[in-house]
């Protein structure tokens, strides 16, 4: 009775009394997990329902915490534990749309296109298994075949909302025709799919049609308001616009690891000299490098600050921020390591909470530096030339589709450029999906040196200018004040804001911004002039 009435807290006294009397009792540590899920309290869900799995195998105990794992991302664990609801299941179509979810969120899309081909020969005549099998070819890479499977799609299931989705990215990712995009995403609209309220807004932000954007993104949060990324959207919409109030509102609202969920005392920007606070580093590494900047603006409100990174960028905060200089300053690459704390708050949210706004961005000029010792390895390795020296990155990480899509540059639009005479080129790229240093033997790759971020700055400090898309290294480049080109796309990310030729963050970054959504000649032609002036 109390579960119908949605009263999860007095329901959940009463099992855990019951568990009391009975601590083994598999079947009411199930029913206690499966409550545990409706409040969104995962983590306390995997340990009760990892207790009952262990007891006893069934069905919905072995759904539940495939489903608890997934939730707290933990992919790996997630697919093995669908894998074996099969045994109870074998044809069931939200087991398949799971794993393969799972395996997209691994970004291994092979395995999720495997698992989409065997939904499909199972299930023939079933919408999701079309949809699925359209939208893990464009994860392949295989338009064609996508784009052909889309048609089908559309032509077995004219009123699918989630096939006029997939044409929509069709358009918007592989022609960039946002107008057509559009099209495809009201039709979806009109046949019931409230998700495309999300990607019209979207589409809508990239074409610069705002106020249009700002309704959808609203429409969409009216009609799903448990789905964060929307708020999150709609904050960078604002914060594209300088609207720093507004943009944090939402923005805040933003998806967050697991682990950050679990932090408690959100600090609201008071003084607390008596305090500790946990500095969490989130999003990605150029998150983390360019909100490190206001480190200096916390060490007087509190008593200690405690920051969490990533193990990468360590070494280069500490040598930055050195205990000589900042005492109560402490860094940490685990939370687990941090034994206690008063208050919490997100680096990406610092400049609201420190009421700094983004015409007065702090330390624009650099605030970081390469380690000496460091540096000169790497010059005597392989910076001994009197050419110019030229750093290059051509490809984001860690990003979503749509970013990824729009922050990498194939690297054989660089090919005018490396044909220069008197320039060496050096590549700071991990994970080089192109091959350009085999394609392009003049390039020096330099990415087996690059254990860390702080072996990032090293190299990074002998090159004369550096080239890069939207990528941490770009951060990591203004940072350290060297000059830079930066090339974003027509649709750039909030910081950069609406400016075309000039960043706040950086002052040593010069800003290429795409013209034509199909391309990047232009800018690639107007840094090959620059790069000859250079010369000349």
């Amino acid at each position: 009775m109390l579960l119908q009435k949605r009263e999860y807290d007095a329901a959940g006294r009463i099992y855990l009394e019951l568990l009391s009397k009975t601590p083994d009792d598999d079947i009411l540590q199930a029913f206690l997990g499966r409550l545990y899920i409706k409040q969104k309290k995962y983590k306390a869900a995997e340990r009760i329902l990892e207790k009952a799995y262990n007891k006893r195998k069934s069905a919905p105990t072995v759904a539940s915490l495939a489903y608890c794992k997934y939730k707290l991302k933990k992919y790996d664990d997630s697919i093995i534990l669908y894998e074996e609801l099969f045994k109870y299941d074998p044809d069931n179509i939200k087991i398949y749309d799971r794993i393969i979810e799972a395996f997209r969120n691994l970004e291994m899309y092979d395995f999720a296109h495997a698992y989409a081909l065997k939904l499909y020969s199972k299930h023939p005549d079933k919408e999701q298994s079309f949809v699925r099998l359209t939208q893990s070819l464009i994860d392949i890479g295989d338009i064609k075949n996508a784009e052909e499977m889309c048609a089908k799609t559309i032509q077995a299931f004219p009123k699918s909302g989630a096939a006029w989705i997939i044409a929509g990215t069709l358009q918007e990712f592989s022609y960039c025709n946002e107008e057509l995009a559009q099209e495809c995403y009201l039709t979806a609209i009109e046949n019931g799919a409230v998700s495309a309220y999300y990607h019209l807004a979207v589409s809508y932000q990239k074409a610069g049609r705002f106020d249009d954007a700002e309704k959808n993104y609203k429409k969409m949060i009216e009609l799903m308001p448990q789905e964060d990324y929307s708020q999150a959207a709609l904050g960078t919409l604002y914060l594209t616009q300088k609207d720093i109030l507004r943009g944090y509102e939402y923005f805040q609202k933003r998806e967050k690891a697991p682990e950050a969920r679990t932090l408690k005392n959100l600090w609201n920007g008071e003084k607390l000299t008596d305090e500790t606070l946990l500095l969490y580093c989130d999003q990605g590494y150029g998150d983390h490098i360019q909100f490190i900047r206001y480190i200096p603006f916390l060490t007087d409100k509190f008593k200690s600050v405690r920051v969490l990174t990533r193990e990468s960028c360590i070494e280069l905060f500490k040598r930055n921020y050195p205990k000589n200089t900042y005492p109560n300053v402490e860094f940490y690459d685990e939370l687990k390591n941090i034994s206690n704390y008063d208050k919490y708050v997100m680096a990406t949210d610092l400049p609201y909470y420190l009421n700094i706004d983004f015409d007065h961005i702090p330390f624009a000029g650099g605030y970081l530096n390469a380690d000496e010792t460091k540096s000169k390895y790497f010059r005597e390795k392989y910076f001994q030339t009197d050419k110019l020296k030229v750093g290059l990155c051509w490809k984001a990480g860690g990003a979503g589709m749509r970013a990824a899509i729009n922050r990498t540059i194939n690297i054989d639009y660089f090919k005018k450029l490396l044909g220069l005479e008197n320039l060496q080129f050096y590549s700071f790229q991990l994970d080089d999906i192109f091959n350009a240093c085999e394609k392009y033997p003049q390039i020096i790759d330099l990415s087996n040196e690059l254990k860390s971020f702080d072996d990032t700055a090293a190299g990074m400090s002998n090159v004369d200018l550096f080239i890069s898309a939207d990528t941490s290294c770009i951060h990591l480049a203004g940072a350290l004040g060297i000059k830079s080109f930066m090339l974003i796309p027509y649709c750039s990310d909030w910081r950069w804001f609406k400016d075309a030729k000039h960043t706040n963050w950086y002052s040593s970054v010069e800003i290429f911004k795409q013209k034509d959504r199909q391309d990047w000649f232009i800018e690639v032609d107007m840094i090959y002039e620059k790069l000859r002036n250079i010369m000349i």
